[in-house]
């Protein structure tokens, strides 16, 4: 068998044995865990999939907000594809996705593992043991406790935490490095092309991937440079990372990093000073120690597993031991900790296995081998699938009968959630929701006071001028008693004769509607008093939510109607008298354009960071249009542009 063949076997062989391990992935819609935050994805997927090619504005969340903001595109756009080519549910295309891509995962560690050791065999270790065994577990206690029943942490965090993007954009990973590994050399142009390739792909499909990218690359750019001492390899790696980011320029704009550099602080904690400067000297002495190695003749592959196992366990255990953090929330690299570690046992077996057979026999190593992965592994091995719970019952659960008795009797309103109903809103109908499947993509962040205002607050009259000011028609509050797996509110009873009941069940869950001049989310109101608005000063400053509330639905003001007639263009249909605006409870974007007959009206940010139109006396009849904002556009053309020099660079000879 030639050198290629083998590779190609070994690879087809270790991605049908991991799909086999993972086979009812491929048929699931849901997993018997409503918990899981599968349904932000799912969600995301199925909005997508009926508004191909690109919706531009996504008005269901958040009061609105660019839907590339909501989170990187390649789960979505692999979920929707899918979904309309195939036919079947979102859901099920969610996780074909995310199953395909496991399953390649572990071919590519493969891959990466061959590329640097050069042994066939340990590759065939290393994606044997990432597929069933989790050394985390070795260190961490809670990690043990809570992956039951002792699969590998990849997988647990696939199935029980929804964490497709993550692991997806992890299986694409070692990919990336493996071409990187060929392409930092000179003349091997057609890697660093398709490094750039995967890097993008990486980068597309989730940030924690992304973050594991941006640490495991410059550890192996330095692990080849010790070898090579080519200082054109550095120019070689910001050439990938160029290439890779010019893939990405459609949607990685600087707005975006913006905003969700911004966003990070409400579902993570701030790094520290310390951590940073730890990090810094860990890295000096990582830099000086293996450059001393390798002057002595130590591979770059020693180098490079030494060094992410080094910094795997410094952010990850760090962490757990020592509270260590620069950013992020670094227990959710737990995979890519697991994976270092098994690259590091894998090297020191794979070095008593080549260099001394003499005087440890390599039936003792194979023997630790095997032990090492299936004593801790041999419980998922013999029956895999059975830790993949799975169900096609879904509309027993509250999740869907809340949504769909708001989607069948309050259609085109507006709602906050909360809890696993919050999760689960979108999967099914396309009720709008004040909040959203996670906060990542909130461009208002004002909207942020009013849920937690909500939650932890005690008065509801202070809450319902929260609720007024945002547009919101429903209200859903669940109690301890309530079967929902997760329920937010501190004080639900709050509401109790406060608003009027539309549904309850007796069982702890209710839903109030919140009284409102009239439906939608346009207002005509005084612009004399809109501009005397100002936004609480704390969430109880009930004199400025009052006057705002009263302004909004003053019920002196003429009606206005808003229909959305695509993701992103609303018409709205109003008649204003001197001295009165238009009044939108909707995100304000500097992109949004407000156009009637040829003529553009100025669309400015209220107090809110809602929109106010200010309009002339009138009837009017107003295209209200997200355009595609410039940055957008600039980056769509670097995305052509980056593509076609890809072309070029896979299509050379070398």
């Amino acid at each position: 068998m030639t050198e290629r063949k083998s590779w190609a076997l070994d690879m087809f062989l270790i991605a049908a044995v991991a799909a086999a391990m993972i086979w009812p992935i491929f048929k699931t819609k849901y997993y018997d865990n409503w918990m899981t935050i599968d349904s932000t994805f799912i969600a995301d997927g199925h909005y997508l999939s009926e508004n191909l090619p690109h919706p531009g504005w996504q008005p269901l969340w958040y009061g609105g907000t660019r839907f590339d903001y909501v989170y990187p595109p390649a789960i979505r756009y692999g979920t929707a594809i899918i979904a309309k080519v195939t036919g079947v549910v979102a859901a099920k295309a969610y996780h074909i996705y995310t199953g395909f891509f496991y399953s390649l995962g572990i071919a590519f560690i493969y891959f990466l593992v061959r590329v640097g050791s050069g042994s066939r065999l340990y590759g065939w270790a290393a994606a044997l043991a990432a597929a069933t065994v989790s050394p985390a577990m070795l260190f961490m206690l809670h990690i043990r406790a809570d992956v039951y029943p002792h699969f590998a942490q990849r997988l647990s965090v696939l199935v029980r935490y929804g964490e497709g993007p993550h692991m997806t954009a992890f299986a694409i990973l070692p990919l990336a490095l493996g071409c990187a590994w060929y392409g930092l050399r000179a003349g091997h142009t057609r890697w660093l092309a398709a490094s750039a390739l995967a890097s993008a792909a990486v980068v597309s499909n989730n940030f924690y991937g992304a973050t594991s990218l941006a640490l495991w690359f410059p550890i192996l750019c330095w692990a080849v440079f010790t070898e090579t001492r080519d200082w054109k390899l550095w120019l070689r790696a910001a050439a990938i990372a160029v290439l890779a980011y010019g893939l990405c320029a459609l949607w990685l704009t600087p707005s975006f990093l913006r905003i969700t550099s911004r966003n990070l602080a409400i579902v993570s904690q701030k790094g520290s000073l310390w951590s940073i400067q730890l990090a810094l000297a860990v890295a000096a002495v990582y830099l000086a120690a293996t450059w001393f190695l390798a002057r002595r003749g130590v591979k770059p592959w020693t180098i490079f597993v030494l060094g992410v196992a080094t910094f795997c366990s410094l952010n990850t255990l760090g962490q757990y031991y020592i509270n260590f953090r620069v950013a992020g929330e670094p227990e959710r690299l737990i995979p890519e900790l697991d994976l270092s570690l098994i690259m590091l046992c894998g090297l020191a077996l794979h070095a008593l296995w080549t260099r001394f057979p003499g005087r440890v026999p390599r039936a003792a190593v194979a023997a630790v081998a095997l032990a090492a992965v299936l004593i801790p592994g041999s419980y998922y091995i013999q029956k895999p699938w059975r830790h993949i719970q799975r169900t096609s019952e879904y509309k027993h659960r509250l999740e869907y009968q809340i949504a769909d008795w708001v989607a069948t009797n309050r259609p085109n309103t507006r709602s906050q959630v909360t809890g696993t109903v919050r999760f689960w809103w979108n999967v099914w109908t396309n009720n709008a929701q004040i909040g959203g499947g996670s906060e990542q993509g909130i461009t208002n962040i004002k909207i942020m006071d009013m849920f937690w205002r909500l939650v932890l607050g005690e008065d509801a009259k202070t809450d319902i001028l929260w609720l007024k000011s945002f547009g919101v028609d429903n209200l859903v509050v669940n109690d301890k008693t309530s079967k929902l797996l997760l329920c937010d509110f501190e004080h639900p009873h709050k509401f109790i004769g406060a608003l009027p009941v539309l549904w309850e069940d007796g069982k702890g869950n209710w839903i109030y509607g919140v009284p409102r001049k009239h439906p939608g989310i346009a207002r005509v109101v005084d612009s004399a008093s809109y501009s005397r608005s100002r936004f609480p000063t704390w969430p109880d400053d009930i004199e400025a939510l009052q006057q705002y509330v009263d302004t909004l639905e003053n019920p002196a003001t003429p009606v206005a109607q808003s229909t959305w007639l695509k993701s992103d263009t609303l018409e709205v249909t109003a008649e204003t008298a001197q001295g009165q605006s238009l009044a939108l409870q909707l995100a304000y974007d500097p992109y949004w354009r407000a156009r009637e007959n040829g003529q553009e009206y100025k669309v400015s940010e209220d107090v809110y960071g809602q929109v106010r139109i200010d309009l002339p006396p009138g009837k009017h009849k107003i295209d209200f249009h997200f355009d595609t904002p410039m940055e957008n556009q600039l980056g769509r053309v670097v995305s052509v542009l980056t593509l076609a020099i890809l072309a070029y660079l896979l299509g050379r000879k070398k």
